[in-house]
């Protein structure tokens, strides 16, 4: 748990007020009472509340239509029953219980390699998209590292939707190498990615040595009951525990 939230628990902590103009400064009630508007009521509402609360619109057109299109109505998940909770499910609303809501983060159950103490100085090379004159395209350094991988590869990404690409990683489940994915939510929901990892073919061969995860970023819940659930964006690749490919590449065949 950050400082700042054990502190938040302490009743005799005092809190000095942040101007706007502070570094410190990260959000204000009248911008959370803004955006709670804008989740029950819409963006005619939340322009009215920063309007009457004399707030500067800190929300761009773009993201007050992100968010109003992404709010969803919080929905209660009974927990297993060798953990249920003394408190009816129709108590939960916004209230937050983490004996009930907590998932814990998966186990790699496929194993991860051990790794001996790392062999001196590494080394860093940077490669653009498009590439410089003589150098390989992103795309192939990618697809050479991973079909030389023998141990494992991991991936994070917000994009994964390059058949060559999950074709090599298909290739190299079938040979035993342990292959961990986290995709960001709200991509698979904008582009079925997930259907290209479980191809019938390939799935009964290659899904004992593939895990594929599905992760947002940071959650917004109101106090009306409405959840918004933001983008993950990170991208990186692991390969063997000794390269690792991080940048704004992104794993499809037309990147931006």
């Amino acid at each position: 748990m950050p400082n700042s939230q054990e502190q938040s628990l302490d009743e005799d902590v005092l809190f000095q007020p942040l101007s706007e103009s502070s570094p410190q400064f990260f959000y204000c009630e009248k911008e959370r009472r803004a955006v709670e508007r804008l989740l029950s009521s819409g963006p005619e509402a939340f322009y009215s509340s920063i309007s009457t609360e004399h707030t500067a619109c800190f929300l761009s057109p773009e993201e007050i239509r992100q968010i109003g299109s992404w709010a969803q109505d919080y929905r209660f998940k009974p927990p297993p029953e060798e953990t249920q909770s003394s408190l009816p499910p129709e108590e939960f609303c916004s209230t937050y219980f983490p004996a009930n809501s907590d998932v814990p983060t998966p186990d790699l159950e496929l194993g991860w390699p051990e790794k001996d103490a790392w062999p001196g100085q590494g080394s860093a090379t940077v490669h653009t998209n498009p590439p410089a004159e003589g150098d390989p395209p992103v795309r192939e350094i990618i697809r050479r590292h991973l079909q030389k991988a023998s141990k494992v590869v991991a991936i994070v990404t917000d994009r994964l939707t390059d058949c060559a690409v999950i074709a090599d990683l298909h290739s190299l489940a079938s040979r035993g190498v342990a292959i961990y994915i986290i995709l960001n939510q709200r991509s698979i929901q904008e582009n079925f990615m997930l259907e290209k990892l479980r191809h019938p073919v390939t799935l009964i061969r290659t899904s004992h040595n593939m895990r594929v995860r599905v992760a947002g970023g940071k959650t917004f819940c109101s106090r009306m009951g409405k959840i918004v659930v933001g983008e993950m964006k990170v991208n990186f690749l692991l390969v063997d525990l000794k390269t690792v490919i991080h940048g704004s590449y992104r794993f499809k065949h037309l990147p931006s």
